[in-house]
């Protein structure tokens, strides 16, 4: 498994496991508005724009087949973390997180916390990885989440 930070023209490939992964288990929590808004949102284009911003992106990659990413917003928010199906409960989700969790606390030392907007779905993988819930169960625009957090002495 080899873990490497995004490279131009690897959105088409990141579009596409995400897109596979969502639809089979979280679309369907999720009413059509909410999926519109997801589905443009993780566009091709969109995941290469939002990189020339204040984003960062990692993948796993096996045998040149990306395998996971991640993406994190302002160098403390999980905006984006999917696991092919095949590839699930090996531990490869708690390797991205890591990863770039320490990336961003070299960024920013002072950085106290991590947040992730969960997915129903995710819930318990972003528990299991030592996030707590912060709030209620949200939904904005068709899109239900439960805002998360996880303190910096807490890193996997």
């Amino acid at each position: 498994m080899k873990i490497e930070l995004y490279q131009e023209g690897q959105e088409k490939a990141i579009h596409q496991l995400i897109k596979k992964v969502y639809d089979e288990f979280v679309a369907k929590d999720y009413s059509n508005e909410g999926n519109v808004i997801f589905y443009d949102w993780i566009s091709p284009n969109k995941i290469a724009e939002r990189q020339s911003e204040n984003n960062s992106l990692w993948v796993a990659s096996e045998d040149n087949m990306i395998v996971g990413m991640i993406e994190i917003k302002n160098n403390n928010h999980i905006s984006l973390l999917f696991v092919e199906k095949t590839y699930q409960g090996r531990g490869i989700a708690k390797v991205l997180v890591k990863e770039a969790l320490e990336y961003c606390k070299k960024v920013d030392r002072n950085l106290e916390t991590y947040s992730v907007n969960a997915s129903p779905f995710s819930i318990p993988i972003y528990e299991k990885l030592g996030f707590k819930a912060i709030k209620e169960i949200q939904e904005t625009n068709g899109i239900i989440y439960l805002p998360m957090e996880m303190k910096i002495n807490n890193i996997l």
